[in-house]
């Protein structure tokens, strides 16, 4: 049983039960906790689709908005369906759960079927294709770090995605490549493994057979990699803003973006202030700039041309 407490939130167990409909139970004393513990001995939740965790602080409950107690929260991961207060009786609550995973795995599909195109478009247009966590040039965990010094003497271009900018594409790409770790290699299009299984290959002198041609061309520049992460990139020199103009415009486009902070990539940042070099002056903070095909716009530039937004 999982217990959501201060020290364990509610966030946190979400996140940890990916692909399921989460189920809380706040409660202040134990009777219908227990008689939904009866009801589960006879009717068990299906564990694939459902994660069951109960709290019995208050103040916990007050923040999800519970007002009366006992009450059943019902989300999902992804938030995919609206979040539900149930007040009902425990048989009532779990004749209720069928019809809302159904909804929810309908929504789930369709998402899933985005992230796996997203995934396909970036592994077919690298013949090496790493996910990992962090950057090349600032790995966030040891595995990656690891992996990088290892392919950095083959002198391969190869296309990356920091799993940190979307934690879903963490889930999407478990289910994708059937391996439950990162960083994650793809080789011409097939999973060669994490880093301890790729690095086995380089010590066993096998990496090399499995490199193609195509990836000894001339490298390709960080912004044309960052573009495969996202058809729409905007570029921050900090944190992202989401009341920035240009968010502003493509969430009123209802146009999915990502944000990709040059802050933490000096390399990608010249390549933007070269790139801008005609009007761009100063090396201080950046405005939020939007990299689509391949071309930066600016604010003034893209509202003057809102028809590239296709």
């Amino acid at each position: 049983m999982t217990t959501i407490t201060q020290e364990y939130s509610l966030d946190a167990f979400q996140s940890s039960n990916f692909h399921k409909v989460i189920i809380t139970v706040f409660y202040h004393n134990d009777d219908y906790k227990t008689r939904l513990d009866k009801l589960l001995e006879i009717m068990p939740l299906d564990v694939e689709k459902y994660a069951l965790s109960y709290c019995n602080d208050e103040q916990i409950a007050r923040s999800h908005n519970i007002q009366y107690l006992p009450s059943v929260l019902i989300s999902s991961y992804p938030q995919l369906i609206n979040t539900q207060i149930l007040n009902l009786e425990p048989a009532q609550t779990l004749i209720q759960l069928e019809s809302i995973y159904e909804q929810f795995e309908a929504e789930f599909q369709k998402q899933q079927q985005q992230y796996f195109l997203k995934i396909e478009s970036m592994i077919k247009e690298n013949p090496i294709m790493l996910f990992i966590v962090g950057t090349p040039e600032k790995p966030m965990c040891r595995f990656t770090s690891k992996l990088i010094q290892k392919l950095q003497p083959f002198g391969v271009q190869f296309g990356f995605y920091d799993i940190e900018i979307d934690k879903l594409m963490v889930g999407y790409l478990k289910l994708y490549s059937k391996w439950q770790t990162f960083p994650q290699v793809f080789v011409n299009g097939k999973l060669v493994g994490g880093a301890d299984a790729t690095v086995e290959l380089i010590e066993q002198k096998k990496f090399s057979e499995l490199i193609p041609n195509e990836a000894f061309m001339n490298k390709t520049s960080k912004l044309e990699q960052i573009q495969l992460i996202s058809k729409y990139i905007i570029l921050i020199d900090g944190q992202p803003d989401l009341n920035c103009e240009i968010a502003r415009i493509l969430t009123e486009k209802k146009i999915p973006f990502q944000f990709y902070n040059i802050g933490m990539d000096q390399e990608v940042r010249s390549e933007v202030l070269n790139f801008l070099s005609s009007y761009i002056e100063t090396s201080k903070d950046l405005e939020p700039l939007l990299l689509f095909k391949n071309t930066i716009y600016n604010e003034i530039t893209l509202k003057k041309e809102l028809s590239i937004l296709q």
